[in-house]
């Protein structure tokens, strides 16, 4: 059970301390006072959602520390333990959250982790708000709450146990190109795409010189211009080769004076022969530069070839002829595989076959508990005073093997849905169409009783429970907190958010929330009302009473409650 809770600056909480005990603790004030709050913050500590807004205004971090007591036995432990934090029947929670985004877990004083907090908690504490009413419902969640009952764990097992192996077989099927009609589209496709690039010969050589004559061919006429101006200087009157031959003539007409005129006349001679040499070159490239339309069309449409395969299996020639090898292996693969695939489709029959077998056996488990728990939660419902009320848990018809086959699942083939009927004589119809509000609170009490003892949870806590409810239902609801919290079937420690004077009455430790100013700030505070004064006034608030009549009523509403709780224990 939850013994303290330490919370500091959180919203208008500065810093409060709040010792808890068994039985019945019942949270009660004006709206708004921040009761609502108190239990955000144990969510909080418990591993629920860190709000950076849930820090008090002006403070840089917010921390929360939870203390609880469990039984030796408590499976709790066995999670402490494995994780290793020790056996401590007294288990201490820490965690804090700062606006500069760091966040501290602590369990037992040493560092912890939001997936292992709320791994141990889950099993500490059970808070129930009101979204829960919405929560259940819907049909998936109204199977969840089903399965909470079943003793199916080790079907559970085995179906999932099938689950891997399930997909690895589908998942090969599947690149084996699945059954015989899409293995045959598979084998389609991969002939017509190894044709298209086998036949288109491609190479990137090829592409290279292509794109190189498609460049020379597209700037044909800038080519030609540049080589006939070049061969004119070349070749001219005064060109470059005459020139040469003068200067040579020149000085070879000075050799006999000047001794190095002779190689200097031999270096001209040679540089002469090499500029014919590029002036040949020059006229051949030119007598070359042609432009031909039919050649650029023929060139055009090739390259078009290359980029339309690049477009479709890969980024360049490499890629295109890697997909090619590997469309000619998957096409052989296909092609050889129909053994492969007849010994996969027994081993899937046979896996289905089980997890078929296993689903029947544990949609009969929930059968045999949804009728339970039916007759269970029509109990409860007749202690709230919802005395001739009908449940049924419907389920769908069941499936064949071969409707299963389809889509085979580890959770098995039911899907369900919760029917009431509030009055004798009116036919069973769905949850959601029949329901009222009051009647909805009084139902998610009678499964959230049913699911604590049954998860052994030993902390529940009820954020507003009394939606809907008045008068002498909420006197019922009253009675049965007291009877899940008092020991008599092995109850738990209960802590109610509530605005009824029966629940508050009920009490066994009741917690005023109230806003105080102090230094123009706001703050909330928590009073334990002690003596039966203070208890009486509270009620008598809440019952909307004004003067002594109301505290008289308030007096007889606590003595009454008191006298219920002596015949409980």
């Amino acid at each position: 059970m939850l013994k303290n809770l330490v919370i500091d600056n959180i919203a208008l909480i500065g810093h409060i301390e709040i010792n808890f005990s068994e039985g019945l603790t019942v949270l009660s004030g004006e709206t708004g006072s921040g009761k609502s709050i108190v239990v955000d913050s144990l969510a909080f500590v418990l591993g629920d959602r860190a709000d950076k807004m849930l820090i008090k205004h002006g403070e840089d971090a917010a921390e929360v520390t939870a203390l609880f007591e469990v039984d030796e036995h408590s499976r709790v432990l066995d999670r402490l333990e494995e994780y290793g934090y020790g056996r401590d029947t007294e288990i201490l929670l820490y965690r804090k959250m700062s606006l500069n985004g760091k966040n501290e877990i602590r369990i037992q004083g040493k560092t912890a982790t939001l997936v292992i907090l709320k791994e141990i908690c889950a099993e500490l504490v059970d808070i129930f708000g009101q979204g829960q009413h919405l929560a259940l419902l819907n049909e998936k969640n109204q199977l969840a709450v089903l399965d909470s009952f079943c003793n199916h764990q080790k079907i559970c097992e085995q179906l999932y146990g099938y689950r891997p192996r399930l997909a690895e077989i589908n998942k090969e099927l599947k690149a084996l190109g699945g059954d015989e009609a899409e293995r045959e589209r598979l084998l389609d496709i991969l002939r017509y795409q190894i044709d298209e690039i086998a036949s288109a010969s491609i190479s990137a050589e090829e592409e290279a010189e292509l794109q190189t004559t498609h460049k020379r061919l597209v700037n044909s006429e800038k080519i030609a211009a540049a080589l006939g101006e070049a061969g004119n200087f070349l070749d001219s009157d005064t060109g470059a080769i005459f020139c040469l031959s003068q200067a040579a003539a020149l000085l070879r007409s000075i050799s006999g004076l000047e001794d190095s005129a002779e190689e200097l006349t031999e270096r001209l001679n040679s540089t002469r022969l090499e500029t014919e040499d590029i002036l040949t070159q020059v006229q051949d490239l030119l007598a070359q530069t042609e432009f031909s339309p039919a050649q650029a069309d023929r060139i055009e449409e090739r390259l078009e070839k290359y980029r339309q395969l690049k477009r479709k299996y890969g980024g360049d020639v490499e890629q295109v002829l890697i997909f090619l090898q590997n469309a000619r292996s998957k096409y052989d693969n296909l092609s050889n595989a129909s053994e492969r695939i007849r010994q996969l489709e027994v081993e899937k029959d046979d896996i289905i076959r089980e997890m078929y077998k296993l689903s029947r056996q544990k949609s009969a488990e929930r059968k045999r508990v949804a009728s339970l728990l039916a007759q269970r939660i029509v109990r409860e419902l007749s202690d709230l005073g919802m005395r001739g009320t009908a449940f049924e848990v419907r389920f769908n018809e069941e499936p064949t093997q071969e409707q299963y086959a389809r889509s085979p699942s580890a959770d098995g083939y039911d899907s369900v849905e919760f029917l009431m009927s509030a009055n004798v004589g009116e036919p069973l119809k769905p949850l959601s169409k029949v329901i009222s509000g009051g009647e909805m609170s009084r139902f998610m009490l009678a499964v959230k009783n049913i699911t604590a003892l049954a998860e052994n949870i030993p902390t529940m806590i009820f954020d507003e429970i009394d939606a809907g409810i008045s008068g002498n239902m909420a006197q019922m609801v009253a009675c049965k907190l007291a009877n899940v919290s008092s020991g008599k079937t092995d109850g738990y420690q209960c802590i109610v958010i509530t605005h009824l004077p029966q629940i508050a009455a009920m009490a066994d430790i009741n917690l005023h929330i109230a806003k105080h100013e102090r230094d123009g700030k706001t703050y909330t505070e928590v009073t334990m009302l002690t003596d039966e004064e203070t208890r009486a006034t509270e009620v008598a608030r809440l019952m909307g009473g004004i003067g002594a009549h109301a505290m008289i009523n308030a007096t007889e509403l606590l003595q009454w409650s008191s006298q219920y709780k002596k015949q409980l224990h």
